[in-house]
């Protein structure tokens, strides 16, 4: 994979370079040539003159250290980058036109419906917990049953949606949802309205009943007086 030449690394001008084999001379060279200042680890300091072995075996132990480092550095540069792909990520159905489609008793969790146009759109039953409806156009959208926990609805265009029985804890409304043609048994718990906009809600007479999944009253959920 690479190609060094040793007669360009070799400086045979320390003396005790002559006596030593000519792999060592070329592992120094390469470890001087890719790692400068290497020559006290590997044994060239021409002070030291121990000929027990004593250099032999620092300069095997630097060898290695060094070599070490040298191939997890290649794995690293070599080795491809992973992208992680966010399930159900994209748009999802941000812009779309499903007026008069059938999502009933189907699983959307946290999908994106900002924007969409779902005139006459049923999804009875539905897990839409934290869906955006951002800005949706849900006129006679049908709602009832969904599950729609900590959902974004907020500047929609709810006239005539059916609410009735949906668990809503958590989610957010805009004035729109004076507009939607019942919210029996809904389940507001936690839910978010404008300060205004509540105490009209609570003025309707449809604002009554128990919610049948988690069985919290709708006025106390909303906390109506």
């Amino acid at each position: 994979m690479l190609a060094l030449n040793i007669d360009a690394f070799v400086t045979p001008t320390l003396p005790r370079q002559a006596s030593l084999s000519p792999s060592v001379v070329a592992t120094r060279a390469f470890w001087r040539h890719w790692i400068p200042e290497t020559d006290r680890f590997l044994g060239d300091d021409t002070t030291n003159n121990n000929t027990d072995g004593t250099d032999d075996l620092v300069e095997e132990n630097a060898k290695t250290v060094f070599f070490g480092s040298f191939l997890a550095a290649v794995f690293l540069l070599m080795t491809p980058q992973v992208t992680v792909a966010v399930s159900g990520g994209g748009l999802d159905f941000a812009g779309l036109d499903v007026s008069g489609k059938d999502y009933s008793n189907s699983n959307y969790k946290g999908k994106d419906f900002t924007q969409v146009i779902a005139k006459g759109t049923t999804f009875a039953k539905s897990n839409l917990q934290g869906c955006r409806f951002y800005k949706a156009y849900l006129v006679n959208t049908d709602f009832s049953g969904a599950d729609i926990r900590g959902a974004s609805l907020e500047d929609t265009s709810m006239d005539g949606a059916n609410l009735k029985d949906a668990v809503a804890v958590g989610s957010y409304f805009s004035k729109s949802i004076l507009d939607t043609a019942s919210v029996e048994n809904a389940d507001f718990t936690d839910a978010q309205f404008p300060m205004k906009t509540l105490a009209l809600l609570c003025d309707r007479e449809d604002m009554k009943g128990t919610n049948p999944l988690t069985g919290a009253d709708t006025r106390e959920s909303a906390m109506c007086p």
